[in-house]
């Protein structure tokens, strides 16, 4: 009888969706100072763009495009950072209706090779500037730190860093799959299983 259950169940359990996973590495150009265009971190379901920013959240574009540094990143080598010191980063993710992103993670690191203690602010916004994840970090010297936000997001995305160009980021990893929503179960559903249920236990009474 639980085997029953189980087989009519499954029939309405949704099918989880597979996700395409991204990731960034910023070694599509060669040199130092190097625009990225925007075919960057572009995957089926997302278009990303890159800007450098006044400032974060909306404070609108300094100059559309992030530019590229080749190592001396805290060890990192082919970097993305904002294109002038004192201003903000931005990757924007346009994401296709019944999809959804998830943030998963990114590098850091600073130049000289982590040799000067430097600060650094990380923001994720929705479509509507809702912050939904950050993360500040003061005095940062030495190796590439890994930060993993986790985040999931439909519609628009952005993910914003600075406001020191000598902040660089590398090996930004999104995923990003289908949403599919459970399917409903038939009004009849619940009545076919008390029928079963019944017949179960009228079998074990007459054993």
């Amino acid at each position: 009888m639980k085997a029953i259950f189980a087989s009519v169940l499954a029939l309405y359990a949704a099918t989880p969706a597979l996700a395409e996973t991204v990731v960034m590495t910023f070694d599509g150009v060669a040199g130092d100072y190097t625009a990225f265009d925007d075919t960057l971190g572009d995957s089926t379901h997302v278009d990303v763009t890159n800007d450098t920013l006044y400032g974060f959240g909306s404070a609108g574009v300094y100059e559309s495009h992030l530019e590229h540094w080749t190592n001396n990143y805290s060890g990192l080598t082919d970097i993305a950072f904002p294109s002038a010191s004192g201003r903000v980063g931005q990757l924007a993710f346009g994401i296709d209706a019944g999809y959804e992103l998830t943030f998963d993670s990114f590098d850091f690191g600073n130049y000289f090779d982590g040799s000067t203690a430097r600060d650094a602010s990380f923001r994720i916004y929705d479509a509507a500037w809702g912050l939904v994840w950050s993360s500040d970090v003061t005095g940062h010297t030495g190796a590439a730190v890994t930060m993993t936000p986790g985040v999931a997001i439909t519609g628009t995305g952005y993910f914003q860093w600075g406001s020191d160009w000598n902040i660089g980021i590398d090996n930004f990893a999104y995923s990003v799959a289908e949403i599919t929503p459970a399917v409903p179960l038939p009004a009849g559903l619940p009545l076919l299983l008390a029928g079963l249920t019944g017949f179960g236990v009228l079998r074990r009474r007459k054993s």
